[in-house]
Order: C-alpha cells, then structure tokens, then sequence
C-alpha cells in the first residue's frame, strides 16, 4: 500500500508532462506546405435570445482523413476567426455544454472561394437535431474553458454517476473535498456554493450535509469562477462555485430515468420528466439518494513537557469507526410561460428532505512515561439528523427592441429546519493507582429553523457595437435559530436532566443590501471591464440562554477589474483584481461546546470578525488544435483570516478546538488546467495548482507564523472502445501544505468507470468505482504548545457502484417554428464575401 501511495503522485506528474509533450509536439496553427491562404470566420449565437456562446469548440476536420485541420474557440462576442487553411474539402463543427453540435459539411476552400464567412450560427440548447444534414456523433466536451470561468459536464463525468454533488464536485478541477466532506477551491475551504446561481437551497442546514443529498443525476453543470465581478455576491474567499440543476431545454416530451445499487448498501435514483410547446415549458426531477457510510481514524497525542506522575497519562492513542446511513430525497419542478415575445415569467420550486444516522466508536488509551495503560476511555456515540429545506422561486425576463437589453428580476424564498438528536455514551476505565470506572451518558438536542429572502433586479443595456452596461440591485434577509439543549444523565434519579451550562440558544440575523454597476468596452483586440458593488451588512446575533447579544453593522464597497488582451486568434491574456468577503457561519460562530470527541472538544466564537478577501489574477489562455490550456497566476490576501487554534481545556489530556480571526494570510500560485485530445477517441483534462500560503501567526493566542508550499493535482483520462464502450479513469494527488500550529498530512486516490451504450443510444449501462485502492485518507500533524497531535481520518471507504439509465421522449425539432428553420436552411457561409481579415 504504501508503494501506491509513492507511485500514484508520480503517476500524475507524468501524465501532466506527457500532455506537455505531446501538445508541444503538435504543429498547432503553423502553416503547412502548399497554398494555406483560406480564411473562415463567423459568429456563434444562442438561438433563444442571441447573446454570444464565448468559449464553445470550433474544429475544422479534413474530409481526406476525418483529422482535425485547426480548431480554435470563440471569443467572448462568440466569434471565431480560422486563418492559413490549405486548399481542401472540410467539415466544421461547432459544440458547447448544453448545446446541439453545430456540423457545416462540404466546405470548399480553394484558390476561387479563399474566405467563407458564416454571418450568424445559431445553437439550439438541448436539442440534437443537426443544422445539415450529417450524421455525425462525437463526444461531448467534458469541460469548457474561460478565461474568468470552468464550465464542468455532468454527464461526462463516469465515476461520479451515481453519486452526490459531493462526489462530482471532487472530479472538477481547482476543486477538493476533504475528511469532512467541505469543499475546497484552489486549497480554501471558503468558497462561495450556489446552486442555480442562489445560496437559497442551502439555507438551514449544513452545506456539506445538503450537497451529499443532492444526486449527481440531477445536476446539469457546475461553474467555478475564481475571480467573480461585482456582479456576483462577494461571498467566499476564494471564488464561487454554482451547480446547475437540470431544467428542460428541448421541445415536446422528453425524459430520462436512473437507477443505481452497490456496495454499502447503496440504493439511488432519479427521472426527469418536461414537456415544452409554443408559449410554455413545464419541467420535474426527482430523485433518491441512500447509502451508508464506513469511515475509521486514528489519532496519537502526546504532551511537549515532562511529567513524572505515574498516574498521568503522557499519550493518548485514538482508534474510531464511523458508520451510518445516508438517505436524502430532492425535487426540482417549475413552470415557464411566455407572455409574448419577449416577456417570460417562471416559477420553480426546489425541496431536500433527507435522513441521516451516524454511529460513533472509539478506544481511547491512556499510556503513562512508564509505557503502562492507565486510563481507557470507550465512545458509542449514536446520532440521527433529521433536515428538509423549501424554497420557491419567481423570475421575470423582459427583453427590449433593442438587442441584447435585458431586465430580469427574481423573489425567492427558503426555508429550512434540522432536527438532531445525539446520544453519547462513555465508559472510562482507570487502571492506576486502583482500578475504578466511570460512566457519562450525555444526550443532545439540536432544533434549526432558517428563512432566506432574496430580492434582485438587474438590467444591462448594450451601448454602442462593443459596449455593455451592467446595473442591478439585491437584498438577502436571512435569520437561523438553532438551540442546542444539553441533557446529562443523573445515575441516582436515572434519568436526563437539562444542564444550562453547556446548553445555548443562538439566533443569527443577517440583512445585506446592494447595488452594483459594472461597464465593458472592446477596443479592437483590447477589452476592460469595471465595476463596484455597495453592500451595506447589519448582523445582530444573539446568544439567547445567557443574554448576550453582538451587532455587526459595516459599509463596504467592492470593487473588480478586468483587462483582457486578445494577443491573436488562440491565445488571450486576462489581468483582473477583486475585492471579496468571507463571513463566518455555522458552527464557526455557534457557541455551543461539542462533547462528542473526548479528546477534543469544538466550540464556536459569535465574536468573529469576517474575512476581508484582495484577489489578483492573471491568466493565459491559448487554443491548439487538440488542446485547450488555461494557466493562471494569482495571490491573495487575506485579512483578518479565520484559522482553528486547539489549546489544553484542562490538565486532564483534553483539547478544545475555538476558531480565532488572525492578522492575515496570503496565498501565491500557479494553476494550469489542459485538455488534449491524443486521438479522436482519447482525451486527457489534466491540472495542476503550485501554492504557497502564509499565516501570520497571534501572539495573544501562543501561535507563532507559519508558511509552506504545497501543491495538488488530478487527472482524468477518457478513451472511447470498441462496441460502444467508454472508459474514465481519474487520479488525484493533495501534497501537505501549512495550517495554523502545522500541517495537513498529503493523501491520494483513484476511481476508474466503465460505461456500455445500447439501443440506438438511449441506454447506457455504467460500472464505477472510488478509491479504488483504498489510499484516500486526511490527516495532519499540530503542536499546541501542550500537545503533539498526528491525526489520520477516512472520509469514506471504497465504493463500487452500477448504474443503469434510459433516455426516452419526442423532444427536437417539432416545436420549431418555420421562420427558425428557414433561417437555418439559409445560413451558409458567403463565399468570397467580406468578412473580417
């Protein structure tokens, strides 16, 4: 095993360099022998409203040898420029996520027709209807990339099939999941999760639990921006991440159906049922999500100073198992009708109800500076979480003569509650001088109640041929209730009597109001965008049992920046600045000590202050003909950064854990991602983040500053058999990197899937399995001063799963009006028309 641990990091750096090599040693756009003076050019749209497709895959294929000739990706007004195109026969394709494949066939450049220009190309979403008459089929593109933006496909993700958003958000790159199932972007964990662009399905209960509810199956695409506009909420350190749900695209029935088992008794499921006619769309998901759960850890403690005293323990030895059962349910429906034209009102509703159970059982031996056992502590923890969140949504979209000016508006509300209930129990064994036992039954409550409201409006209003205003307006009014009530049991009256010692009631009210203003101009090949956001943030908390209550009232302005240089035709280079937020939440600010580890307790601080976020970025991006990179460097400061600190909670060997705002951090690195296309069935998405991060320490908490590099990388490989099978296999490597009072240990994993489509490609009948060697564990190394801690944990066990899933229904071309498909029948390119170059 631990050769496998040595190998599979190298592994992944191989590959990364053979892409290297191998795109390096393509010959890209260079001009090859013979006449190469043809020229197309065109621009792509989306068909429903117009606005430019940015970033979708253009590749000319030669006739001769159905190999690709050049390829290149839109700009961001979606347009596309192919110079020094020998004489030939050719087929051009056009794909991008969410989209039907665009395929020109027969294109003829040569010495009379040098330039074929496509006026406008329009892509039909969700569709899969060709605009000719070809019939071509290529896979879907597994990633789109943007230079501010990566847009990840679910359904080319094999080893997440089956799966929660958790397991697909750990195949996206620049993302991480750790121990706990927290989501972490470019190495931080304060990221900003949205889903269809709102944080309201999150409301009332812990993120990591809700997205291990939510099936993979019923997510469209996720988007990661790491250096949002002020368009965006400011939330997150470290950029934003929204998953897209699905929602129906094509016209007529359609629908799709999911079924998957596997090892720890997993059961999930899905169906996606819409119709859309005329003037109305109607679309529903549902699906089920059940599993259990098998973790383990193991924990060594010592103390830093010398003690004689036999009887006290010098080290502690932690073995635990963790079991459970998850099983979460999510529904997704809504309604859009088109009042005329150009006026769309939506109403949508999203519901998670889910159900979890969590055993907890540990071993916990103290050892004295003699070698000898002489304390032992035994854990059976038993708690069931009980949560359900609704929220209901009504947007409005009003388009103008004018193209492209567009007002939308949106009123949202969520409402979430949790029910815990934990039962801890604990047998502790002395051994020395005498033996004796005590035991300590502890059961807890845990009753949340949240409400979010979101109010926006946004308005952007073309201004001249390459201008763009961007105004808008939001209120979010959030409040949570979460008491925790403590019981301990009384041995002599055998029964639970409320301690209001270690119980709390907290309730968090959060109002933040904005506007923001964002303006683009395009000169020529030069392009900047600016813009501000003004929130104005009024937090009241209240700790409710002891009347202790904190307000938080502050006036902020963020402002962002970008300036993009279009160097030629495949290569872009993008400088951008923004100012970002990252308020603490949760069980970061929540008072209330958790007991559940005796050698660890938890507790909140409600006197955090929130992050304030500086984000630089500058980023390279540059199109092959079978590879697309996108590199990145960037820093980030951050002050008043907010880091755990764990210190002595008494002097009988247990650690508390308190989070604490320090000084500030800094984070300096270098990210590329590179897709390549080895052969027409064989692809590689590969990415690599080289980071240094920097603490400065507190002294007023005994933590001195600390710094290191660290660095993480996956890949994922996707090959194309024979007999209509597909293969994926994904590894990932995570190196130690510093944290407060030390280090996080460095882990690795691999999944590899199998798919088989059948009848006529409706079918397909997929195996998968995660960490397939058992190699993915977290860990890490602390000093407090007091003690030394070497702390190993698993996350989950391996995984098998299969899955069995059918597509059905009449969507297409049916509802499609004549005036569309004439215009599509007559979009053929201008030969030897003018046209740009």
């Amino acid at each position: 095993m631990n050769l496998i641990k040595i190998k599979l990091p190298i592994a992944i750096l191989l590959l990364l360099l053979f892409t290297n090599i191998s795109n390096a040693q393509q010959p890209g756009n260079a001009k090859p022998a013979g006449p190469a003076d043809g020229h197309i050019s065109g621009k792509v749209v989306d068909a429903a409203n117009n606005e430019p497709v940015a970033f979708a895959t253009v590749a000319l294929i030669k006739k001769t040898d159905s190999q690709i000739a050049k390829a290149i990706q839109t700009d961001i007004n979606g347009g596309f420029k192919l110079d020094n195109i020998a004489y030939g026969r050719y087929l051009l394709r056009i794909t991008f996520i969410g989209y039907a494949t665009i395929i020109k066939d027969s294109l003829s450049v040569n010495a009379n027709h040098k330039l074929l220009n496509f006026a406008t190309l329009k892509m039909h979403a969700g569709k899969s209807a060709l605009l000719s008459e070809v019939s071509v089929r290529a896979q879907k593109s597994s990633i789109q990339l943007g230079i501010d933006r990566k847009v990840f496909s679910v359904d080319q993700s094999l080893v997440s099939e089956g799966g929660s958003a958790t397991d697909l958000l750990a195949n996206v790159p620049s993302v991480q999941v750790d121990v706990d199932g927290n989501i972490n972007l470019r190495g931080s964990s304060n990221v900003r999760i949205l889903v269809d662009g709102k944080p309201s399905l999150l409301a009332g209960g812990s993120v990591t639990d809700i997205l291990q509810s939510i099936p993979a199956s019923a997510i469209e695409t996720i988007e990661v921006i790491t250096n949002p506009s002020s368009k965006y909420d400011p939330e997150g350190q470290s950029g934003i991440i929204n998953i897209v749900l699905k929602k129906n695209k094509s016209l007529g029935f359609t629908g799709t159906a999911s079924v998957s088992v596997g090892t720890l008794d997993a059961f999930n499921s899905n169906v996606s049922l819409a119709y859309q006619h005329k003037k109305i769309n109607i679309y529903g998901n549902f699906s089920h999500r059940q599993s259990n759960r098998s973790a383990n850890g193991y924990s060594y403690r010592s103390r830093d100073s010398v003690i004689t005293d036999p009887a006290k323990p010098v080290q502690y030895n932690q073995n635990s198992l963790n079991t459970g059962g998850n099983n979460g349910n999510q529904i997704k429906a809504g309604i859009d009708y088109n009042l005329t034209d150009k006026t769309t009102v939506s109403f949508s509703s999203n519901i998670n109800i889910r159900n979890n159970d969590r055993i907890q059982n540990s071993t916990t031996n103290g050892i004295n500076n003699n070698g000898l056992l002489v304390e032992q502590d035994l854990i059976n923890n038993n708690t069931d979480e009980k949560g359900n969140n609704h929220d209901f949504n009504f947007d409005f979209s009003q388009k103008f003569r004018k193209p492209k000016e567009e007002l939308t508006a949106n009123i949202s509300l969520a409402k979430g509650s949790e029910n815990d209930l934990s039962n801890l129990n604990t047998g502790e064994y002395t051994f020395y001088p005498a033996n004796g036992f005590l035991d300590d039954k502890q059961l807890n409550t845990n009753i949340g109640n949240t409400r979010n409201w979101n109010l926006q409006t946004d308005y952007t209003d073309p201004i001249g041929k390459d201008g763009k205003l961007e105004v808008g307006y939001r209120t979010t009014m959030n409040r949570s209730d979460n008491d925790y009530a403590a019981n301990l049991y009384d041995f002599t009256t055998n029964e639970f009597i409320y301690d209001p010692a270690i119980s709390t009631r907290f309730i968090y009210d959060e109002k933040i109001h904005a506007v923001y203003g964002n303006y683009q101009q395009q000169f020529g090949k030069f392009g900047i965008q600016g813009g501000a956001r003004f929130e104005k943030t009024i937090i009241n908390t209240d700790l409710v049992n002891f009347d202790i209550s904190h307000v938080q009232n502050y006036f902020r302005i963020y402002p962002s920046l970008y300036l993009t240089e279009k160097l030629s035709e495949d290569q872009t280079l993008q400088l951008s600045y923004s100012r970002r937020i990252n308020r603490p939440r949760d069980r970061q600010i929540i008072p209330f000590l958790d007991t559940s580890d005796p050698l660890n307790y938890r507790i909140g601080n409600p006197d955090l202050k929130p992050e304030d976020v500086h984000s630089f970025e500058l980023s390279y991006a540059k199109y092959w003909k079978s590879t697309t990179l996108t590199s990145s460097v960037y820093y980030r400061r951050t002050n008043d950064i907010i880091q755990f600190v764990r210190s002595a909670y008494d002097t009988t060997g247990i650690t508390i854990t308190r989070f604490a705002n320090f000084s500030y951090g800094t984070t300096a690195g270098f990210e590329f991602i590179a897709r390549t296309d080895i052969t027409p069935k064989w692809n590689i998405t590969s990415n690599l983040n080289l980071y240094q991060n920097t603490l400065k320490g507190n002294s007023a908490l005994g933590v001195s500053d600390n710094s290191g590099f660290a660095w993480n990388a996956n890949l994922t490989s996707n090959l194309q058999l024979p007999y209509s099978l597909s293969l994926q296999v994904r590894g990932d490597y995570q190196a130690p990197q510093a944290i407060a009072q030390g280090k996080s240990k460095a882990n690795s994993g691999m999944d590899a899937a199998l798919r088989y489509d059948f009848y006529k490609h409706k079918a397909s009948l997929s195996v998968n399995g995660r960490d397939l060697f058992n190699t993915r564990k977290f860990g890490y190394t602390t000093d407090d001063g007091t003690y030394h801690n070497n702390v190993d944990r698993r996350f989950q066990s391996r995984m098998f799963l299969m899955t069995l899933s059918y597509r059905f229904g009449s969507g297409g071309d049916k509802g499609k009006d004549k005036k569309d498909k004439q215009q599509d029948n007559n979009n053929q390119p201008d030969e030897g028309g003018m046209g740009p170059g």
